[in-house]
């Protein structure tokens, strides 16, 4: 027989006494605000006797060690209240639970994509539901599934960065006559053949092994439209719960990218002369500047071949909030389209 957790995740946030939503920042502010409340040293100034102290701050104490360990897989994580009194763990961060409790996907925020305001799980079947109703409906609903969906828009994209590949790429012979990189070619002539080969190579590649560019499109499009028609048609894969901008944003080798821009400050800096008219000018502080530039955007690139890096750091920021948004706007576009449902309201 299972034995009984000593707190569950609603007690522990009642006692802690958490908004509906808060993260790790919001959990430790409590935290502290009701330690030094009941702390032995405070506890008489506030009017609480020792006994009542040390009670509240072995539940506080509790609570606050049950619930911080929802965030040690994702820090920046925001995590939606159990305001129906679950069984604890049931609100995972980054984890979306079906109806039956069952875990089914991982999300980079939180589960408010998949809970209603009520704290009751929206029910998978019941938008497997609407999505058939939209098929069955007259209209343009499966070509519009069809053209955004996966494949035909991916193919389409692959299809136009290969064009692209085919008519800027240095090694195909009708284009190397337009870089110089013979004998008397300079640092800046090997640097720009080097771009012109590396970013639509990259992308190309990326597009067809991950396809997170015509994914964004495919998102944006098909959420404009929905806005637009009051009608949503699910496009993405079943069990993906992420944003494609997201996967796009922190899902790049920035180091490989940052490197020929990292050789263009230098060789932009080495091309300037230090002598005559130039030290009036103020070349040299421009040439300390590009150089720092290179410098940085160099030593940051050989980080990025290995997953860190400035470059990077700020990607998976940014990709947070993209999805923090991303989570937002959906849950109101399917309120919008009425295909939002509570597993209660679900058949």
């Amino acid at each position: 027989m299972a034995r009984k957790q000593d707190m569950t995740q609603s007690e522990a946030e009642k006692i802690l006494d958490l908004p509906e939503r808060y993260d790790k920042r919001a959990l430790r502010k409590s935290f502290m605000a009701l330690a030094q409340k009941y702390h032995p040293d405070n506890a008489a100034a506030n009017g609480i006797s020792p006994d009542e102290a040390q009670c509240k701050m072995t539940q506080v104490n509790k609570a606050y060690a049950l619930l911080k360990t929802y965030f040690e897989d994702n820090a920046e994580a925001t995590l939606h209240r159990d305001m129906m009194g679950g069984e604890e763990g049931r609100y995972g961060v980054g984890v979306h639970f079906s109806p039956t409790g069952q875990k089914v996907g991982k999300t980079q925020v939180d589960d408010s994509l998949f809970w209603d305001k009520d704290g009751n799980p929206r029910s998978a079947v019941a938008e497997k539901n609407a999505n058939d109703a939209v098929d069955a409906a007259p209209g343009t609903h499966r070509l519009r599934r069809f053209l955004l969906g996966p494949v035909f828009l991916r193919v389409a994209f692959v299809a136009l960065l290969a064009l692209l590949w085919w008519a800027v790429s240095p090694v195909l012979p009708a284009n190397a006559a337009r870089f110089n990189v013979g004998v008397d070619a300079s640092l800046l002539d090997y640097v720009g053949w080097l771009a012109a080969f590396l970013y639509p190579t990259y992308f190309l590649v990326y597009e067809l092994l991950a396809g997170h560019i015509s994914g964004s499109v495919r998102e944006a499009i098909n959420g404009l439209i929905s806005l637009q028609t009051r009608v949503h048609v699910n496009i993405r894969p079943s069990g993906s719960y992420t944003s494609e901008l997201t996967s796009l944003i922190q899902k790049q080798w920035y180091g490989p990218l940052e490197l020929p821009l990292a050789g263009f400050l230098v060789a932009l800096a080495l091309s300037y002369p230090l002598g005559g008219d130039a030290l009036v000018a103020g070349w040299p502080w421009q040439k300390v500047l590009l150089m720092a530039g290179g410098a940085f955007f160099g030593i940051d690139g050989l980080l990025g071949c290995f997953g860190s890096g400035f470059v990077t750091g700020v990607a998976r920021s940014l990709g947070n909030a993209v999805e923090k948004r991303y989570v937002t706007m959906r849950m109101n576009m399917l309120k919008r389209c009425g295909q939002w449902a509570s597993a209660k309201h679900a058949r």
